[in-house]
Formats: structure tokens, C-alpha cells, sequence
């Protein structure tokens, strides 16, 4: 059998290919690492994006639960008389300027 006639061996090629598609990334990385404005860049939005996250989760989270224990906590008088004065404390003060 001759070189030419030889079956290439998949293995092989699969580990060049991987091994180019390495090389690829490592370059990316390098010029990634060496511009640092790309980098502030990419961790504010990343900060914004997980900032903004939080604060929506919360406030739905905080919106669904209140609802629930409304619903709840809304038919024992104790409860009820402490939320009808919490709302009527925000009510006032929302309306008067200070």
C-alpha cells in the first residue's frame, strides 16, 4: 500500500481540527485581553444586565407574594388592620410634598 492510497485516519483529522479550532480561540482571547476598553465594556453591560435582573426579579417576586398574602393574611383583623394603616400612611405620604 502507498502513502497516497492510504485511508486517513478520522481520529487524526478530528484532533487537527480541534487543534486549529483552538488556536482560532486562543487568538480571540489574546486580542480580548489586549484591549482593555473592550473589557470595561463587556463587564458594565454584564453588571447592568445582572443588576437589572435582580431588581425586576425582586419586584415581581415581592409583587406576587404581597398579592398572596392578601389574599391570605387579608380575612384576620389584626393583619388587616395593620394594612389598612400602612396604606393609608403611604397614601399620605405620597400625596403631601414635603
Amino acid at each position: 500500500m502507498t502513502p497516497s492510497n492510504k485511508k486517513k485516519d478520522p481520529v487524526r483529522i478530528a484532533n487537527v481540527d480541534f487543534n486549529i479550532g483552538k488556536e482560532a480561540d486562543f487568538k480571540k482571547y489574546i486580542l480580548y485581553l489586549s484591549n482593555p476598553v473592550q473589557i470595561m465594556w463587556r463587564n458594565f453591560l454584564a453588571g447592568t444586565f445582572q443588576g437589572l435582573g435582580f431588581v425586576l426579579g425582586t419586584a415581581i417576586f415581592l409583587a406576587i407574594m404581597s398579592f398572596v398574602l392578601q389574599q391570605i393574611l387579608g380575612e384576620i383583623p389584626f393583619f388587616s388592620d395593620v394594612a389598612r394603616a400602612l396604606q393609608f400612611w403611604i397614601e399620605n405620604n405620597l400625596q403631601s410634598p414635603k
